[in-house]
């Protein structure tokens, strides 16, 4: 057994010993290495400055697409919006939401997203922002077992100040500078 053993260690390391030749000493090497620098992306005048990879919020509010922002609201904890929680994410904290008018003004760091359904993509860093309020304005409440409840922008307005410190999702469907959606959600 003894012989088997010694036979099979000798030909694994003759057949490791040939996976490393090559034919061709040359063809393993490099070819010619280029010595000149190589351009940053970031500082490249190739990238187009309409980018949109890197959407801000800022911009998403001057663009005339349709998106979503949220926020729990949460009055008493205006310091720790937008500070990492336990977990080290970033808290979206409206510690302000109020109707005035036709407008409806958010003041706290938020999350913003394309869809509904889909996770943030990324937070405002704007202490406030406005949104024009119209006649197509849908204001629900969201979270019981009925499903939403549609509500007027009055009741709408009186929940606002009522759950003002409630921890309750406040999200915003905004197209152009104007509220399509706005939900309280459980």
């Amino acid at each position: 057994m003894k012989k088997v053993s010694l036979l099979l260690t000798v030909a694994i390391c003759a057949t490791l010993l040939g996976c490393g030749k090559t034919e061709n000493a040359d063809a393993g090497a490099a070819t010619a290495v280029s010595a000149e620098a190589i351009e940053s992306v970031t500082e490249s005048a190739s990238v187009p400055e309409t980018d949109t990879a890197s959407t801000s919020f800022t911009e998403a509010l001057e663009d005339d697409g349709t998106y979503w922002m949220s926020g729990y609201l949460r009055a008493s904890d205006k310091d720790s919006a937008g500070e990492p929680d336990e977990s080290g994410v970033l808290q979206a904290i409206i510690y302000e939401a109020y109707i005035e008018d036709d407008i409806l003004t958010v003041k706290g760091v938020t999350n913003f997203r394309n869809d509904i359904a889909q996770d943030p993509v990324g937070m405002n860093d704007v202490d406030e922002a406005a949104f024009i309020i119209t006649d197509q304005t849908v204001f629900q409440m969201v979270g019981g077992e009925d499903g939403p409840e549609d509500v007027t922008k009055e009741e709408f307005a009186q929940y606002l100040k009522d759950c003002a410190d409630s921890g309750l999702l406040l999200d915003i469907q905004v197209s152009g500078a104007q509220v399509v959606v706005a939900q309280i959600c459980a």
